[in-house]
């Protein structure tokens, strides 16, 4: 492998030689076009000139010749392979456990920017389990619109806290794509949605549930008022005869 590498910086120093001898060519050859403008009598002059432009590109040639014969050559493509291997192997995360934990090692959890929010998710959460217990339904249902505004103004409020957000976190959390905000401010909200909505749901389905046994009760009634009605009417009937 240490002859790969050697091999490649030997390429890469030919290419910085044919680097620098096109720079003194180019420069050879602006000073050969002053000289010619200046003394166009003198023939030593340009004749000197020419000497030197051909022998600068006669090595530049030789050099491209070298390159292009080690880049042709099956080292360079062994020495392509062992760094393309290299590179495959530094891969980010793979799995959705190393995610979460790519995820969590990023974020400063110390800092009060990330307990504020921390903090307001909890008094969702504890405000949410309170009104789906005592709460009507209008007040539940503010509730879920409060909570929908806030996700639907997460994409705005990532871009005001890209722009700001030096003045209250120790690093940029809202990048472009609004992971975080999605992980730590969406994703709570939606899920405290969800229960209210599923406790909303199982509260309807008791009252269902209610209603209907209370109208099976109503009707059994009903029916032994007719039958004790029935009965009396009988007794009546058999008295008169």
């Amino acid at each position: 492998m240490a002859s790969y590498f050697k091999q490649l910086s030997d390429d890469m120093e030919r290419v910085a030689q044919v680097v620098e001898h096109g720079a003194k060519f180019m420069m050879g050859e602006s000073a050969h076009m002053g000289d010619q403008g200046n003394d166009a009598t003198d023939p030593t002059i340009g004749g000197g000139g020419d000497v030197h432009g051909d022998g600068v590109g006669d090595a530049i040639f030789d050099d491209l010749e070298n390159i292009e014969d080690a880049y042709e050559s099956p080292l360079m493509g062994m020495a392509d392979s062992v760094m393309s291997d290299i590179m495959s192997s530094q891969v980010g995360p793979q799995t959705s456990r190393e995610h979460i934990e790519a995820f969590t090692a990023a974020i400063t959890w110390n800092e009060s920017f990330i307990k504020f929010l921390l903090a307001f998710n909890v008094l969702v959460v504890i405000a949410a389990v309170t009104l789906s217990r005592k709460g009507g339904i209008y007040t539940r249902m503010c509730f879920m619109i409060f909570v929908a505004i806030i996700v639907r103004l997460a994409e705005r409020l990532n871009a005001i806290g890209a722009s700001r957000w030096r003045e209250f976190a120790t690093q940029n959390y809202f990048d472009k794509n609004g992971i975080f905000m999605g992980i730590m401010v969406c994703a709570p909200l939606l899920m405290v949605c969800l229960f209210m909505l599923i406790s909303m749901v199982m509260e309807a389905s008791t009252l269902l549930v209610d209603v209907q046994q209370m109208k099976t009760k109503a009707q059994a009634k009903q029916k032994q008022k007719r039958g004790q009605k029935q009965k009396k009417d009988e007794k009546k009937r058999k008295k008169k005869e």
